[in-house]
């Protein structure tokens, strides 16, 4: 609680508060050198924080060494031992802990499965690749397990390909729910991908600050600020200005009645909040009602759009599609399970880019090629609203991610 560490002058982590529950697979997610593993490490006993309490169910143990937290690390350099093999590395906690020799050896090669190291068992460190070293230094913690619930894993899966990712990512996931383990984890990423599979919460760190904790769904739907936005995946952004008291009211739409339940729901718990980008039309975003009493009419605003959240049609559609513009395909590119679209667009007649996330189908394949006319428009259920934080606030959050 109310953690700070300094290293000299430099502040890695300022005042930070968190409450991590019993079995939670709990991820700490933000960019390189926002504090994430000066953060596991105050956790585990490896340093000592300048102020504030660590508390394990509630009873402090800053003055405990690491050895007697009773809990699994894993190290982002791997920390393997260069003269033990594999087989050794892994199972180093049990011979320290005296376990039964042959029930340690079936865990071990239970381990070695998992992580698709079969038949490498007398290997030493500078032997193995570095998605290896990874996934001994891995199940090396793992071995802990008989002895603590809680887990820490710093950036565990970095150093893999993608295909042993995903699936040590679902491993992980299934293990530290399985009844057998329950256990606690937590997970240290730069990876909101990875984040929002695995995570129960999440907390976004920046600075050696926490910027936001909750579950994905809350921190993906309903960010902070720009920066979590921002940082949650690719983003579209427009400055504009709040016209709630505009002669063009007529313009703004009624609920839908043709919803689905998650967009009804976000109709019914918010209020429409109409918005000047620059454009003939009016835009208009669902706004929960908090926020819209806190923004005033002629408020500077920014509208920010996920690029996921657009969609694409043929052609001028602008008279029956909400928050639409016309645009150019200029660049398209197939990334697999969807098309990645660089349109241009006309806003206070300027040229703006607008990337836009569609799933690929034979239909987006064929249809809309690059030199092609079309409409893009977003929903008003999708839209987020911030108060203008200025522009060199703005450049400074683009430059961070």
């Amino acid at each position: 609680m109310n953690i700070t560490k300094k290293y000299g002058k430099f502040k890695a982590l300022s005042n930070i508060s968190l409450e991590i529950k019993d079995k939670e697979y709990f991820i700490v997610l933000g960019p390189t050198g926002a504090g994430k593993t000066s953060l596991l490490k105050v956790i585990a006993g490896l340093v000592s924080p300048d102020e504030g309490e660590i508390l394990f169910d509630g009873m402090r143990i800053n003055e405990k060494q690491p050895g007697e937290r009773n809990l699994g690390f894993m190290f982002e350099n791997y920390a393997l031992f260069p003269h033990m093999n594999i087989v050794d590395n892994i199972s180093y906690s049990s011979r320290v802990h005296a376990r039964n020799p042959e029930s340690t050896q079936k865990i071990v090669q239970q381990f070695l499965m998992m992580t698709l190291l079969m038949g490498r068992d007398d290997a030493l460190p500078k032997e193995l690749s570095g998605g290896m070293k990874q996934r001994v230094a891995l199940s090396r913690a793992l071995m802990n397990l008989e002895q603590t619930k809680l887990l820490i894993l710093d950036e565990p899966l970095k150093a893999l390909d993608a295909g042993l990712r995903n699936s040590l990512r679902r491993e992980l996931l299934n293990m530290a729910k399985s009844s057998i383990l329950d256990l606690t984890v937590i997970h240290v990423t730069n990876d909101q991908r990875e984040a929002m599979m695995v995570a129960d919460r999440i907390a976004l760190i920046n600075q050696g600050k926490v910027v936001q904790v909750g579950t994905p769904h809350e921190i993906y739907y309903h960010p902070r600020n720009l920066f979590v936005a921002y940082f949650m995946s690719e983003i579209n952004y427009f400055e504009g200005k709040c016209v709630k008291n505009s002669k063009r009211k007529g313009e703004l739409h009624k609920i839908s009645t043709k919803s689905d339940k998650f967009l009804k729901q976000i109709q019914e718990d918010s209020l429409l909040l109409p918005i000047d980008i620059g454009i003939d039309k009016i835009f208009t975003v669902y706004t929960d009602h908090q926020k819209f009493e806190t923004i005033d009419d002629g408020d500077n605003i920014l509208l920010v759009v996920r690029a996921n959240h657009f969609k694409i049609r043929e052609g001028n559609r602008l008279k029956d599609k909400k928050n639409a513009f016309i645009g150019l395909i200029k660049r398209r590119k197939f990334m697999g399970v969807f098309y990645r679209f660089e349109v241009l667009v006309k806003i206070n007649n300027k040229e703006k880019r607008l990337i836009i996330s569609i799933p690929a189908t034979t239909e987006i394949h064929q249809k809309f090629q690059e030199g092609s006319n079309v409409t893009v428009y977003f929903p008003e259920e999708l839209g987020i609203i911030f108060k203008h934080p200025g522009k060199d606030e703005i450049n400074r959050i683009m430059s961070l991610v």
